[in-house]
């Protein structure tokens, strides 16, 4: 058997081939009407259920981003994150460009879904979760590096800091007027509800600043760092101009619209960004 053969095997054990029979199967819809309301589905189960683990994933103890380098392994926090060992695509990249490309798509996609789930993935844990050698693991990396972008692996992070974080990035992209789901696609399919929160918390600092509160008081009512708050409050300070006064108060909206206390659960503050969305597409 070809690998292309191999691969289209592969696309037909799918969760959403499984959905699509059942539809058509079911329902008598056609191929293409199955398709799409089967992708509705999983979209509709995706933004309703949350991160729940899906099909392909596995949930794996990440070390907490937060965590500072030269603590022992047994002392510092764990967190669980879902990662997607396969997923449908991954058997045409294979038959197509071939198993290196396989490896270096999962080793960039496993960084990133642990980074946006607050858990940093180091080396050797890669090499364990794809069986391979921890040469393969750094030669991914020194590709990457070639092409100009580290990879948010433990070691990495420590190396860069705080500055890693994708939360300022996905701040600005936002405020200056990208979607949710275009600012995902551009930093590796990041995940939609950790940058939902990103937002939340910087909207909650820009109201506290407006009112005046420092730093440590901002802490004491959004449970976040004082680092992260100065980080916020420095963004704010550049991002407070005329152009962007729309999309700031989007965000204020958002938080107010979520609850007006600390109480609200997560799926809600998702909702009242998905509808400032929805006024952001209107008003263009």
């Amino acid at each position: 058997m070809n690998t292309q053969k191999a691969a289209d095997r592969l696309n037909e054990k799918t969760f959403l081939q499984s959905i699509e029979l059942d539809l058509k199967q079911g329902y008598g819809l056609s191929p293409i009407e199955a398709h799409v309301l089967a992708r509705h589905v999983l979209q509709l189960a995706d933004e309703k259920a949350g991160p729940v683990r899906q099909q392909g994933q596995i949930t794996y103890p990440a070390i907490a981003i937060d965590e500072p380098p030269g603590k022992p392994l047994r002392l510092c926090r764990k967190v669980p994150v879902h990662l997607t060992l396969i997923t449908e695509g991954d058997g045409e990249v294979w038959a197509t460009e071939g198993p290196e490309a396989l490896r270096r798509l999962r080793v960039h996609r496993l960084t990133y879904e642990a980074l946006a789930q607050d858990g940093a993935l180091s080396q050797e844990d890669l090499a364990c979760l794809l069986g391979v050698s921890h040469k393969t693991i750094k030669r991914i990396f020194a590709f990457y590096r070639q092409q100009e972008q580290r990879l948010p692996s433990r070691g990495e992070i420590q190396d860069m800091g705080a500055g890693v974080s994708h939360k300022i990035p996905v701040i600005r992209k936002y405020v200056q007027g990208q979607s949710l789901s275009r600012i995902s696609q551009h930093l590796g399919k990041h995940g939609i509800d950790s940058m939902v929160r990103y937002l939340h918390h910087f909207a909650r600092v820009l109201i506290l600043e407006d009112r005046g509160l420092s730093p440590a008081q901002m802490q004491s009512v959004i449970h976040i760092s004082e680092n992260m708050i100065q980080q916020y409050r420095e963004l704010y300070a550049e991002l407070n101009v005329p152009e962007n006064q729309r999309a700031l108060d989007r965000l204020r909206r958002s938080v107010f619209h979520s609850s007006a206390t600390d109480q609200a659960p997560e799926g809600d503050e998702i909702d009242a960004l998905e509808q400032t969305e929805s006024e952001k597409g209107g008003a263009r």
